[in-house]
């Protein structure tokens, strides 16, 4: 039976020229479907894939592997690109010049969900330009600020609540500082902790509250936590200390650009 299924796989296989041909273009057409489909994909991929890696979510991590050294990764984040990107967060849209955009995470879907990194630099909040490049480098996570400001615009969570959180930091004082605050310099007033310092000061926008790590420290920036103004979310403000009494004058800047990005 071996020897008659093999003989009858030979007989069958050195068929006419009629079936040779009717099987050589169903190959040849085979091939060519599946050449049609790749390029279709590739050109998907080339017309429809943003060739941004920023608008595709990754980790820090997974930037780096691409990348030969921080300092490289760091000269594509932010890019010397000034065409704007467009981000749905909260009750906004806001059209954000790639040369200010670091880090763009809005994998959900949700405008409530998104969470969008800016760099600028102080005071005037310039973003990256052939003529600044080079202060943009060194990560401001790494050695100290110098003279950028990392905005953080972060969604999941409700806008501050400024009554509640001017208790809050009030008892922290109380409990943890010196007991309570004192007037500094430009308005300022200052509650002093072990590690770090407390800040406040009186606008007509609200409170205005935040906290320095101890100028003796290696790296000696200030926090801000602010609304974005898109009725949602957090705005997050790091930057240097050596501004420390600027920084109303950097939240104002800072959402006045912001606002500057939003549709009407």
């Amino acid at each position: 039976m071996a020897e008659f299924g093999r003989r009858q796989y030979y007989t069958t296989s050195i068929s006419s020229g009629a079936q040779t041909s009717h099987r050589m273009k169903w190959l040849v057409g085979g091939v060519v479907a599946i050449a049609l489909i790749a390029g279709s994909f590739v050109s998907y991929k080339m017309f429809y894939q943003p060739a941004d890696l920023l608008l595709k979510h990754e980790s820090f991590a997974e930037k780096l592997q691409r990348h030969a050294s921080v300092e490289e990764l760091r000269q594509i984040y932010p890019s010397l690109d000034r065409r704007t990107i467009p981000i749905a967060f909260g009750d906004k849209i806001y059209n954000i010049p790639r040369n200010y955009l670091v880090d763009l995470n809005q994998s959900s879907g949700d405008p409530k969900e998104t969470t969008f990194d800016l760099y600028a630099l102080l005071p005037n909040l310039e973003p990256r330009t052939a003529n600044n490049a080079d202060r943009f480098v060194k990560s401001p996570f790494d050695g100290g600020y110098g003279d950028q400001v990392v905005a953080t615009i972060r969604g999941g969570q409700e806008e501050l609540n400024w009554s509640e959180r001017r208790l809050l930091w009030q008892r922290w004082c109380e409990e943890k500082g010196s007991g309570a605050f004192r007037a500094v310099e430009s308005g300022y007033q200052l509650c002093e902790a072990a590690n770090s310092d407390l800040f406040l000061k009186d606008t007509p926008e609200g409170p205005l509250i935040f906290v320095c790590r101890k100028a003796t420290d290696k790296r000696s920036d200030c926090t801000i936590a602010d609304r974005t103004g898109a009725q949602w979310g957090v705005l997050t403000l790091d930057f240097n200390r050596k501004y420390v009494y600027q920084a109303d004058e950097i939240r104002k800047r800072f959402r006045s650009l912001l606002d500057s990005f939003a549709e009407d």
